[in-house]
This record gives C-alpha cells, sequence and structure tokens, in this order.
C-alpha cells in the first residue's frame, strides 16, 4: 500500500503585497491530519507529496514596477524574480525546513508541479534559481525544470494545475513546449492593479485599516471581482468612495494602455471585453444587478469539470486541477463499473468569498482553508486506485 496526497495554491510571497502566507503550525496541523492514513498503507516512506502548483508566488510583489514586468525579456527580469525567489525562501524559512525534513528524515517524496504564479522559475537560464528551491525542498540541487503536469506513470490519474483551461490565465506553449511559458493577461491584472492598488490609496489617505482591507484584494478569486470588494469596502467608509474609485479607474487607465494589454485583447477581443466590462463596472449604478449578470463568467467550476470531461478515457479515470482556491468532487461518468472524477484540490490560503445568492446587494466573508486529496494505492495492482478522499478544512472565524 501507499498515498498519494495532492495540495496547490498555498501562494508563499514575499509579503509586500501583505503577508498572507501559511504558518509553520497550519503546516504541522494537516501532518497530523493525514498521519493515520499514511501509517495505515505502509508509513512515510510509501507517502508522495504532490504540490500541484502556485506554491511559490512570483507574481504578487511590489517588485514589479516600471518597464520591470512579468512579460518582458527572461534575461532582464532574472534578477527581479531571484531576488522575490529568495525573500520567498527567508521568510517562510521554518515552512520550507519542515517540508525538506519530511523528505531528508522521514522517506518522503515531494513533487513540485508548476502553476502560473510560479512559472516563470521554469525559465530558461533560470537554473541557478531552481537549484535555491531544490535546496530548500531537500532535492538533489540539478536545476533541472520542474514538471508541468503531475508525473503520474501507470496511475490512472490527470493532474495539473489547471490555469491553461483559464483564458486569461493561460500559460502552455503548444508551439514549443519545451521552452518558456507563454505570458498570462492574468499577470497585468496582478502586477498593474492588485498590487499596486492599496498603496496608492494608502498614499492619498493614510488610513491603515482601509490599507489592510484593500490588500485582501490578493485573497478574491478570480481577481477580475476586486471592483465588487472595492464596492464593498467604499460602502463602509461612504467618505472615501471618490478616492477608491478613482484611484482604481486610474490604474485601470495605465492597464488599458500598456502594449502588452492590447496586443492580448487583439488577439482574445471577446474575452478582454468581458473583462474590461467588469474591471470597468465601479461606475455603475447597480452593482448587485451587475454582479448577478456576470456571475456565471466568475463561475469557473462548470468550466473545470468539463475539461475534465475531456481528459477521462479508459485509462484516466481521476483528473485534478487547482488554480480556483475552492475544493470540489464531481461525478463525471460510470464506464465498466468504475466512477470516473474530477477533482480540485483548492487552497490553503485566506478566501474572500462573495455571497452567490443574495439578491439586491454584494456581501462578503472571509473563510481560512486547508484543503487536499488523499489517494490510496494498492501496490499490488499500481494501475488502481483503492479509494480517494478529499478533505476541506475551513474556518470561519
Amino acid at each position: 500500500m501507499s498515498t498519494k496526497v495532492f495540495i496547490s495554491d498555498i501562494h508563499l510571497s514575499d509579503t509586500t503585497t501583505g503577508d498572507h502566507n501559511i504558518t509553520l503550525n497550519t503546516l504541522r496541523g494537516f501532518w497530523n491530519d493525514i498521519e493515520r492514513d499514511v501509517f495505515d498503507a505502509g508509513g512515510h516512506e510509501k507517502l508522495e507529496l504532490v504540490v500541484l502548483g502556485d506554491f511559490i508566488d512570483i507574481i504578487r510583489s511590489t517588485r514589479w514596477k516600471g518597464k520591470m514586468q512579468p512579460w518582458a525579456d527572461k534575461k532582464i527580469i532574472k534578477v527581479t524574480v531571484d531576488a522575490i525567489v529568495q525573500d520567498v525562501l527567508e521568510k517562510n524559512k521554518p515552512v520550507f525546513d519542515e517540508l525538506k525534513s519530511y523528505k531528508k528524515e522521514l522517506g518522503t517524496t515531494l513533487t513540485y508541479v508548476m502553476g502560473n504564479h510560479d512559472r516563470l522559475i521554469n525559465s530558461e537560464g533560470y537554473d541557478d534559481i531552481r537549484k535555491k528551491i531544490q535546496v530548500a525542498l531537500g532535492h538533489d540541487p540539478t536545476g533541472e525544470k520542474f514538471p508541468w503536469t503531475y508525473p503520474a506513470g501507470d496511475l490512472p490519474i490527470y493532474a495539473a494545475h489547471g490555469n491553461d483551461y483559464d483564458v486569461y490565465n493561460m500559460t502552455i506553449n503548444i508551439e514549443n513546449p519545451e521552452g518558456d511559458a507563454l505570458n498570462p493577461l492574468g499577470d497585468a491584472i496582478v502586477t498593474l492593479l492588485i498590487n499596486l492598488y492599496p498603496q496608492k490609496v494608502y498614499d492619498l489617505q493614510n488610513d491603515k485599516n482601509i490599507f489592510e482591507k484593500l490588500q485582501e484584494i490578493d485573497n478574491l478569486r478570480p481577481s477580475s471581482i476586486a471592483p465588487f470588494w472595492i464596492h464593498y469596502v467604499s460602502n463602509e467608509r461612504k467618505d472615501l468612495k471618490n478616492i477608491l474609485q478613482e484611484q482604481w479607474e486610474s490604474l485601470l487607465e495605465v492597464f488599458s494602455g500598456k502594449p502588452f494589454v492590447s496586443k492580448w485583447a487583439e488577439k482574445h477581443w471577446d474575452d478582454y471585453f468581458k473583462l474590461k466590462k467588469g474591471l470597468d463596472c465601479l461606475t455603475s449604478t447597480s452593482m448587485a444587478k451587475l454582479y448577478e449578470k456576470f456571475s456565471g463568467f466568475f463561475n469557473q467550476e462548470d468550466l473545470y469539470a468539463k475539461q475534465a470531461m475531456a481528459r477521462i478515457s479508459r485509462t484516466c479515470d481521476y483528473v485534478l486541477f487547482g488554480h480556483t482556491h475552492e475544493s470540489y468532487a464531481q461525478l463525471l461518468d460510470v464506464r465498466n463499473g468504475k466512477e470516473k472524477y474530477y477533482i480540485n484540490t483548492g487552497t490553503w490560503r485566506k478566501r474572500i468569498v462573495p455571497s452567490k445568492y443574495k439578491k439586491g446587494d454584494i456581501v462578503f466573508g472571509s473563510q481560512r482553508s486547508v484543503d487536499y486529496v488523499l489517494f490510496t494505492i494498492d501496490d499490488a495492482k499500481p494501475n488502481e486506485i483503492k479509494e480517494f478522499q478529499l478533505w476541506n478544512g475551513t474556518i470561519n472565524a
């Protein structure tokens, strides 16, 4: 017997956009939760822990400014990527040391799959950066690229971060799969809007409470619902409504005028129009009605389930994605008595979540999540899964 545990979307950052990192206690609590299943299936040496993307967050950093942007020449931005990685490793050292101990002292296998927020780590010529991460995780420092999909072997599993089914965060390079990943529009949304907005308002208002509330934009998914969060905050501080709106609109004007954004819009006009409509909605007189109209656009689960349906086959029973930050298990089909599932691995981040059902107003709540998927495998039948468990740990405090 053996076990494979999948987690994703931990988003360890350099804290320049706010300290949203997990604590060592969070990691240890998760480890305690899986201990019994791990021991029942052969112990730590028979465990593989798979991080399915967006583990180290390179994009959520205020180091991206001016012409130094994630879509610029990889040779030029390497110094920025290196600085962000170094800070992430230092600020999250207890977490990395703990993960390293699982591998070095307990014999657990650690597999790191790339997502859209950590994809720059896999850039050509970044071998030295990858070596730092490999050392921090207890791997041999080969400098080799991390995988884009989970190397499942004979197991009936397909697992990837899932961002390539999100048109705004698609990074797959179909023409050159071995080359650098493509630059997604989502990078520009983050570095030109989300990362800068809280500080821009704070520079004018010097209100720490509002600054911290606006930093919660970092915990919204998708990021395109940011205007609705800003509207929600402005309802609490009506005296700041004009400032909040004006500063967002000024950043949005800069965003729209960037050549990178314009070029993306030319190729994806319909998708860009929908996005722009959502990002520019602070001027709407009825935000609630607009949110209802665009709620389908913001809801990604049906899209991912449909993509998973296309992936299942005679040899694939389970399709795993992360990216959306919402853990989820959906039966897709039953073939020859065998159930086929789409499973989302969720997140370990705090989430600011909108109500999906309240009419006439927009409200948000706060949740902390620790989600994971655990597979138990009968080693006598290595191409079969004995069982899977999806655990969603959600705290509202």
